[in-house]
């Protein structure tokens, strides 16, 4: 895996905006490349690596597509919220007819400093960044964060769901430090895509500690109100979905 302080961002990156940030620090983001311009992208960025070796691939930064206003530009140049999360590629898989399969490694937050708009033969948008991470914070704090998710999931209701039971296993892990477990419980329990960009734009990581903490209270109560809605309360014939 590639850490952040490996980003170059002296040279523009390559942006992949989509409706929703999918992206986060820490995080493996599998991704199937067909249009045209994104084709070139990975071409691009992979250059002369190969899939056993990617350690020379430039990065590329998932966008996310912000609200349109009557304005703001033709359809295939949408305006961009201001975050980013920069990848890497660790896997790529060509694809005979030119599509691309590749799963992208969460490396840093960055934020968009200036535009590079489609330009020659370049089908695909680029952008200045500039780096937004913070230090783990302070370990005594991050470590009570890290427990507090972990108990939180822990409870009986939650423990029974299959992702919450994968997302336990990770932050059990004794390497993983603890601002990475968390952003990897972010990624997979956060679904909401306004906490999901407000979690992405963060800097402090103890807040971001505190939406995913947030987050799976949430989904505790909704489990809660599931188990209320006993079969047999269900009208003659139907049930309560």
């Amino acid at each position: 895996m590639f850490d952040a302080d490996e980003v170059d961002y002296s040279q523009p990156v390559a942006l992949f905006p989509l409706g929703a940030a999918t992206l986060l620090p820490h995080a493996l983001q599998p991704l199937h490349v067909f249009e045209p311009r994104y084709r070139q992208m990975v071409e691009d960025a992979l250059g002369d690596a190969t899939p056993a070796d990617l350690a020379h691939a430039a990065p590329i930064a998932m966008a996310t597509i912000a609200a349109r206003g009557d304005d703001d530009g033709p359809l295939d140049a949408p305006p961009l919220r201001p975050v980013v999360c920069v990848g890497r590629v660790v896997q790529h898989r060509r694809l005979p007819d030119g599509r691309h399969e590749i799963v992208l490694h969460g490396v840093a937050r960055a934020r968009i400093l200036a535009m590079h708009e489609p330009e020659g033969q370049r089908m695909y948008r680029m952008a200045e960044l500039v780096p937004m991470e913070r230090p783990g914070g302070p370990r005594p704090a991050m470590r009570q964060a890290r427990a507090a998710i972990e108990g939180l999931l822990s409870r009986p209701r939650l423990s029974r769901i299959e992702v919450t039971r994968h997302v336990l296993d990770w932050l059990a892990r004794p390497g993983l430090p603890a601002h990475a477990a968390i952003e990897v419980a972010g990624f997979a329990l956060v679904r909401d895509s306004e906490q999901r960009y407000r979690l992405l734009a963060e800097r402090d990581p103890i807040r971001r500690a505190e939406i995913v903490r947030d987050a799976i209270a949430e989904l505790d109560r909704l489990v809660a109100l599931c188990e209320r809605q006993r079969s047999d309360e269900w009208p003659r014939g139907e049930s309560w979905n």
